[in-house]
């Protein structure tokens, strides 16, 4: 028999390059080419902490038509958006891509998927189970269909985690990683010179309060209620801003301000930093939020916040906000009253750029990308035990398949072989030559040894895995079985020489209590 290992030099080489740049992930920025809202922002904001701390070279941003922010660095595959979005022919035409760029796993900005590639699911809310809405609309069965193709979770906060298990209980708490949003270091406070540009340029000449997302369950209504009680409230405006403002306020909201100057406005994001500064308080009595960025952006310009303990919002704000109940009128109407006495006032600002503190873009993207690094891990099957064998594959077939064999077969016997994966490094290898070698090991213990290796063993080759996924991987390993054959280039040059390292004939002798390995037990 040959050998089945090692190529050439000039293969070696380049195996070792691609996999220094493995893995390749897809990220479908289809949600550029609908708005420019939060979403976007989440995304803008991790796209350029990726470009800064080099985790952009694992990124392939999907262009739809052109929309996507051009941040250097980045590399993108562009493609026209389709009109039957979510459809068949839009995730097939997904899973091409996917297979073009070689993807091991795809993320989307909203709700598409490819066919076959596995994916993450980003979750930002669940408002329309909680609140009831229709969900046979398209938006929401795409939504559906991403949670149920998907084979991990990020969720931008706690409560958002908590309602996604609530409406699908077949996904594990585990698969979830929880990544707060942040706050850019460009919201902070302005002075007084700044605001008053602010409020020379659009006609405001009273002290004001602050509303951003107008409507719905953003629940604005309450404090129109609340502010029409105001003794004071001639001496007010309102600023109202975000998705959903509109140019005209609506007529319902309007009974509430007669004689009252309300300016209806979009802002940019300079523009936003200045209207928090000078205002008198951000109102946000929102009825749910899957974060809440409004309120952390605001404490971050040092604008008192008035809101809602609902949802994912006593995450953001803490204890450095003034709560009201959402139907709670007059509560509301007291809390306006209140954020203007100067030492309250002081207090919620000084609260509230140290909550800020705990928020970063810089942060999330740490923890986005390490959750999407370990997604490209689950095909490994990890679990309670993870051991790992470097098989020297340029060794004749007939020594390797005896090596594995009795590495097998021992692991097999093992009393807690069913808590047990088995990884098996294939360096220098063709991953299909190491299955189809493995199978065979397996088929020859079987036939002469009447040992079934699918009975609670899992045997997982590793493939070929960047320096990223090593790193990632090799502190989740409990042990490394020494082989009599074994690749001392590849166990060097992966750093494992620091994994525990058992010999064959003493393997029977240990013991997996948890995460400890107990050895020599009576």
């Amino acid at each position: 028999m040959g050998t089945l290992g090692r190529g050439t030099t000039e293969q070696a080489i380049k195996s070792k390059e691609i996999q220094s740049e493995s893995p390749s992930i897809i990220l479908d920025g289809i949600f550029f080419s609908q708005s420019q809202t939060g979403i976007a922002r989440l995304w803008h904001s991790l796209l350029e902490e990726w470009a800064e701390s080099g985790f952009y070279k694992y990124i392939v941003v999907l262009d739809r038509n052109d929309t996507a922010p051009k941040i250097s660095g980045i590399r993108y595959h562009k493609v026209l958006t389709s009109k039957d979005n979510g459809s068949d022919y839009e995730r097939q035409i997904l899973q091409y891509v996917c297979d073009q760029e070689g993807a091991d796993l795809f993320i989307s900005t909203y709700y598409t998927t490819p066919l076959s590639t596995p994916s993450v699911f980003m979750a930002y809310d669940m408002i329309p189970e909680v609140l009831g809405w229709d969900l046979r609309h398209t938006m929401w069965q795409k939504k559906h269909q991403a949670i149920e193709h998907a084979a991990a979770y990020i969720a931008i906060s706690e409560n958002t985690a908590r309602d996604l298990v609530k409406f699908f209980p077949n996904i594990s708490p585990d698969s979830i990683t929880v990544a707060h949003c942040g706050v850019k270091n460009s919201f902070k406070p302005a002075n007084l010179e700044e605001i008053n540009g602010f409020k020379t340029k659009y006609g405001i000449s009273k002290p004001y309060f602050i509303l951003v997302g107008i409507g719905g369950y953003k629940n604005s209504i309450l404090f129109f209620q609340a502010f029409a009680k105001l003794f004071s409230k001639q001496g007010f405006e309102i600023v109202c801003t975000g998705s959903g403002y509109g140019y005209v306020l609506d007529d319902k909201l309007r009974a509430y301000t007669s004689g009252i100057v309300v300016h209806m406005v979009q802002l940019s994001d300079k523009e936003l930093r200045l209207a928090y500064s000078g205002a008198v308080a951000l109102v946000y009595p929102s009825n749910y939020e899957g974060f809440g960025l409004p309120i952390l952006e605001a404490m971050a310009c040092g604008c008192p916040v008035i809101t809602c303990p609902n949802a994912s919002i006593p995450e953001v704000g803490g204890e450095s906000v003034l709560y009201v109940n959402d139907e709670d009128v007059n509560g509301l109407a007291n809390a306006l009253c209140d954020v203007q006495k100067p030492e309250l006032r002081k207090s919620l600002i000084e609260a509230g750029l140290k909550q800020a503190k705990k928020f970063s873009w810089s942060k999330m993207a740490r923890i986005v990308s390490s959750a999407l690094i370990e997604a490209t891990l689950l095909r490994l099957n990890l679990k309670e035990t993870n051991l790992i064998i470097f098989p020297d594959w340029c060794q004749p077939e007939e020594l390797l398949i005896s090596d594995l064999e009795q590495m097998l077969k021992a692991i097999a016997l093992h009393p807690d072989h069913r808590q047990i994966t088995l990884l098996v490094d294939t360096t220098d290898i063709a991953d299909e030559d190491a299955t189809l070698l493995l199978s065979s090991v397996a088929l020859n213990l079987f036939m002469q040894e009447d040992l079934n290796l699918g009975e609670g063993l899992e045997i997982s080759p590793v493939g070929k895995l960047g320096v990223i996924q090593w790193e990632a991987l090799l502190p989740r390993i409990d042990a490394r079985i020494r082989l009599e054959y074994e690749n001392t280039e590849a166990i060097a040059q992966l750093g494992a020489e620091g994994i525990p390292s058992y010999q064959l004939d003493t393997f029977s002798e240990i013991r997996f209590i948890g995460a400890d390995i107990v050895t020599n037990l009576a």
